[in-house]
């Protein structure tokens, strides 16, 4: 087993599949213990049983992110079951595709902020007290390429992902007097359960997941793997440098022109 993350105890919100469910297992690999945090009690515990037959530290809980109250009783259970935290994925988001910007209600919009930004600076605040005690930690913000391009029908997501970024600068000025870095890693598509679930949706799957893999120069689509290895050089010490930065893994589609 490598020792990159020894020692260290991680919470990865939005870790019962996906992007998180992917990275709370690598960081497993690398030995830290982790907080699997998500809505899906079912699927989050299914991922954590998985991770202790392995032989790791693991534990689930299930949160939603809007709520502080639970925000703080996911930490309290983290340090119960595993430890003071010193890395925080702020992985859980709320999508909503295919929104005409007309049509997005206040109620609409007010649950994406209190989701995709509320939830992270919950989650950061409740982490870190733990993080100051100790002069060290590392939160990392998933954002996405949504936090510097604007795909049509994303609406307020998009906005909601712009957030992330200036939260993620923000707090890395804040917290690095107490060397706590924080930086914002920013995937492109990413064949997800959900992704999956979209292009199954159409006439086409085949055709539309290729359709969607050959906008990127690199001619396909990303895995969960491929997200998971950047998040942990964010969260390790390799990257003991690097605060307040956008690190973004999309397959260079952010940077070709597209009409």
């Amino acid at each position: 087993m490598s020792e990159r993350l020894l020692g260290e105890v991680a919470i990865v919100t939005g870790g019962a599949d996906g992007i998180g469910a992917a990275i709370a297992q690598e960081f497993c690999l690398q030995g830290a213990k982790v907080c699997i945090a998500d809505r899906n009690e079912a699927l989050g515990m299914q991922v954590a049983s998985q991770l202790v037959a392995q032989g790791f530290d693991a534990t689930f809980f299930a949160v939603d992110i809007s709520d502080e109250t639970l925000v703080n009783a996911m930490v309290a259970h983290t340090v119960a079951e595993l430890g003071e935290p010193s890395i925080l994925i702020n992985n859980a988001a709320l999508i909503s595709p295919g929104n005409d910007i007309d049509a997005v209600g206040v109620d609409a919009w007010k649950k994406s902020f209190s989701v995709n930004v509320d939830g992270m600076w919950f989650c950061s605040k409740a982490v870190y007290p733990y993080m100051k005690k100790h002069q060290r930690g590392s939160i990392v913000n998933v954002g996405s390429v949504h936090s510097f391009k604007i795909v049509p029908g994303y609406f307020p997501y998009a906005v909601t992902k712009h957030a992330v970024i200036g939260l993620t600068r923000n707090m890395a000025v804040e917290f690095a007097q107490f060397n706590i870095r924080v930086n914002a890693l920013c995937p492109g598509m990413i064949e997800t359960p959900m992704a999956f679930k979209s292009w199954d949706n159409t006439d086409d799957p085949q055709g539309s997941r290729k359709a969607m893999g050959d906008v990127h120069p690199l001619k396909r689509n990303g895995t969960t793997a491929e997200i998971a290895k950047p998040a942990l050089f964010l969260a390790s010490d390799d990257s003991s440098f690097m605060t307040g930065q956008s690190l973004v893994v999309d397959g260079g589609r952010s940077v070709i022109y597209h009409d």
